[in-house]
C-alpha cells in the first residue's frame, strides 16, 4: 500500500491531473483484499478458542495527525478506512455466526501500562512500549490486555450492586474512571471481590 501512495503521488506531481484510476483501482483492490483477510483471520481464530465475545475499540471520527499532508496524510485516511471497514466486516461475521461483538473506549488501551505502573513510553518505529518499571512489551499486546480487562470489568461493575461498586472505588480511586481501567484494575476487583464473598 506504500509503494503504491507513493507511485500515485509520484505521478500526479509529473503529469499534473489528479485522477489516477489504475492507481485508486490497485489500491481499492488491496484495501479490500486487507479487510477480508484480517476480517477472516481474526473470525478463524475466535473459532478456535470458542470465543463468545470479540472486544474492539470503538473507532469514532478520523482524526489525522496535526502536519500530516500529501502521501502521509493519504496513508493515514486509508489506514483509518481499513480499520473502519475491518469492524464492519467483522461484526457482519460475528452475527452471523452467533458470536457478540462488543466496543469500549480507546482512550488510554496504549497509553496505560497493563500491570498498572501508570504511562508507557511509546518507540513507534518498533512498536515498543517501554513501562515506568523499566520493562518493555510489543505496544499492541499491552493494549490488548487493557482492551479485554475494559470489557470484563464493565460486565462486573453491571453484576455488582452500586453500593459494593462504590466500596471497591473507595479502595481503588483508579475505578471511578473507565479510561483508566488496566488489567491491573480487574485483578484487584477480582481479589476484592473474592474477599467479601
Amino acid at each position: 500500500m506504500r509503494q503504491i501512495t507513493g507511485k500515485l503521488k509520484q505521478a500526479q506531481r509529473q503529469s499534473g491531473i489528479g485522477a489516477k484510476p489504475n492507481f485508486w483501482r490497485r489500491m481499492n483492490g488491496l484495501q479490500t483484499h486487507i479487510v477480508h483477510d484480517t476480517a477472516h483471520q481474526i473470525l478463524a481464530f475466535a473459532q478456535k478458542h470458542s470465543a463468545d465475545v470479540i472486544v474492539m475499540e470503538f473507532l469514532g471520527k478520523m482524526r489525522l495527525p496535526k502536519g500530516t499532508w500529501g502521501a502521509k496524510r493519504l496513508r493515514a485516511k486509508l489506514q483509518f478506512w481499513a480499520k473502519r471497514c475491518i469492524q464492519t466486516k467483522v461484526t457482519e461475521m460475528a452475527h452471523f455466526l452467533g458470536m457478540r461483538v462488543s466496543m469500549v473506549n480507546p482512550a488510554n488501551t496504549s497509553a496505560l501500562a497493563f500491570d498498572g505502573s501508570g504511562f508507557v513510553q511509546r518507540n513507534t518505529k518498533r512498536d515498543v512500549a517501554v513501562f515506568a518499571t523499566g520493562k518493555t512489551y510489543h505496544a499492541d499486546l499491552n493494549a490488548s490486555y487493557n482492551i479485554g480487562a475494559r470489557y470484563v470489568l464493565r460486565t462486573i461493575q453491571k453484576a455488582t450492586s452500586e453500593k459494593m461498586w462504590l466500596s471497591l472505588e473507595a479502595k481503588d480511586p483508579s475505578l471511578a474512571k473507565r479510561t483508566y481501567w488496566t488489567l491491573a484494575s480487574l485483578i484487584r476487583v477480582q481479589q476484592a471481590l473474592s474477599l467479601q464473598s
